[in-house]
C-alpha cells in the first residue's frame, strides 16, 4: 500500500473547473466531487453554477479573485493500494459438501408420483388438501404447525413431490428438516446452523371486473364489497431461504429450467448460507472478545488510577501532618525560649515533654508511641 501526492495549483484548477463538469474532473483526480469542491473553497476559486456545462449559451466566467491568505497551492495525499497479481490473491476454498452437489451422479431427480412421503410432507398434504384458499387464492401450511408451503390448489401435488424429494435428500446428507410452530417455519439444520426454507407459487394479479350482482349490491349498500384484484395461478414455483430480515429466492421456474432441476443448487445455497452464518458468528464473537478485553483493560486502568489517587491522598495527608508537626515543634522551641530556667519537676517541663510527644505523634516520619487519642482508631 502507498500514498499518491496531488498538487493543485490555483490558476490551473480555476481554468479546469470552468472547462469541465465537476464530477468528471474529480474522477480524473481520483476524488469525489464534494472533496474537489472543498479544495476549490480553500483556494478561493469561484465555481460554475448548477448545470453550467449543459447550457448551450454559457455566461462569462467571473475573474479569479485576489488571494486573501497568500495560499496559491493545495497538496493532498490519496491512499493507493498495492496492485496484486491474480496468483497473489486469496484463492477460493473448496468445500467438499458443495463439490458433492456439483457431481452429476448426485443429481436429485423428482419422480412423477408421490411415494413414501416424508413425515412432514404427509402432514403438509393433509393440511393443504383441507385448506381454504386465502385472499390471494393460495392454500398454505404457514399458519399450521410450522410447515411453510404456499401454492394454488392445482399445484399441491407438484409442491408435495418437490418437498418430499428435497426433505429426503437433505436428511440423507445429514441435514435434518424440522418445523418450528412458534416461528411458523420449516427449518433445515446445515452444519449446525438452522436455516428457514419455503416453497411458494407466484400469482398473477388482474383487476377485478365486478359482476352485475356485485354492482347492484354496491349501489344498495353504498360501499364496495368485492375485491380490487383477482389472483390467478401461474404455476411458477420458487424455493426461498427465509431469514429474520429478508427472504431470498434461490431457485425459481424460469427460462433456465424448473425448480425440480435446481434442487442441488438449492442445497448448495443452503451450505453457503450456513458458512456465512458461521463466519458472521465468528466475527461477532471476535468483536465481543475485543470489546470484553477493552472493557477489562479499562477497568484495570480505572483500578490503578483509583489506587494511585489513594496513595497520593495519603501522601498529601502525610505531608500536611509533617508540616503541622514542624510548626508545633517551632512553637515548642519558642515556648522553651521564653523560660530559660526550667524546673525539671515543674509543670512547664512536663508540658514540654507532652507537647514534644504530640509533635512526634503527628510526624509521619517518627515512630512515636500511641496516645489516648489514637485508642478508638486503633481498636
Amino acid at each position: 500500500m502507498g500514498y499518491k501526492t496531488i498538487r493543485f495549483e490555483r490558476k490551473q484548477l480555476y481554468e479546469q473547473v470552468w472547462a469541465k463538469p465537476m464530477t468528471i474532473l474529480a474522477q480524473e483526480y481520483g476524488l469525489s466531487d464534494v472533496g474537489l469542491r472543498k479544495i476549490c473553497k480553500r483556494l478561493h476559486i469561484p465555481l460554475p453554477p448548477q448545470g453550467y456545462h449543459l447550457r448551450k449559451y454559457k455566461e462569462q466566467k467571473p475573474p479569479l479573485p485576489p488571494i486573501k491568505d497568500g495560499v496559491t497551492e493545495h497538496v493532498t495525499h490519496l491512499y493507493e493500494p498495492e496492485q496484486r497479481s491474480v496468483l497473489e490473491l486469496p484463492q477460493p476454498v473448496e468445500v467438499p459438501e458443495i463439490s458433492f452437489e456439483e457431481q452429476a451422479e448426485n443429481r436429485i431427480v423428482v419422480p412423477d408420483m408421490l411415494t413414501s412421503p416424508h413425515p412432514l410432507v404427509a402432514d403438509a398434504r393433509s393440511m393443504l388438501k383441507k385448506g381454504t384458499p386465502d385472499n390471494y387464492g393460495r392454500v398454505s401450511t404457514h399458519w399450521q404447525r410450522g410447515n411453510d408451503i404456499s401454492v394454488f390448489p392445482d399445484s399441491i401435488n407438484r409442491a408435495l413431490r418437490i418437498m418430499n424429494v428435497l426433505f429426503k435428500a437433505l436428511t440423507k446428507r445429514g441435514y435434518p428438516v424440522s418445523t418450528d410452530e412458534k416461528k411458523r417455519a420449516t427449518e433445515v439444520k446445515v452444519m449446525d446452523e438452522l436455516i428457514g426454507i419455503r416453497l411458494e407459487e407466484r400469482s398473477r394479479q388482474v383487476r377485478h371486473i365486478p359482476t352485475p350482482a356485485e354492482l347492484k349490491e354496491e349501489k344498495q349498500r353504498s360501499y364496495r364489497n368485492y375485491p380490487t384484484f383477482d389472483y390467478f395461478a401461474t404455476g411458477e414455483f420458487a424455493l426461498i431461504i427465509t431469514g429474520a430480515y429478508q427472504n431470498e429466492k434461490v431457485c425459481k421456474d424460469d427460462k433456465k429450467g424448473k425448480v425440480e432441476e435446481k434442487l442441488n443448487h438449492f442445497i448448495i445455497a443452503l451450505i453457503k448460507r450456513a458458512l456465512q452464518m458461521k463466519d458472521e458468528r465468528i466475527r461477532r464473537d471476535r468483536e465481543e472478545q475485543v470489546r470484553r478485553e477493552r472493557e477489562k483493560r479499562r477497568w484495570e486502568l480505572d483500578a490503578l488510577i483509583r489506587k494511585e489517587k489513594e496513595r497520593v491522598e495519603v501522601l498529601m495527608k502525610q505531608s500536611e501532618a509533617w508540616h503541622e508537626s514542624q510548626k508545633l515543634r517551632a512553637f515548642i522551641h519558642a515556648a522553651r525560649a521564653t523560660c530559660p530556667d526550667i524546673n525539671p519537676e515543674g509543670n512547664f517541663a512536663k508540658w514540654l515533654v507532652w507537647a514534644s510527644q504530640q509533635a512526634d505523634r503527628m510526624d509521619p516520619l517518627k515512630n512515636a508511641s500511641l496516645s489516648i487519642l489514637d485508642y478508638d482508631r486503633s481498636r
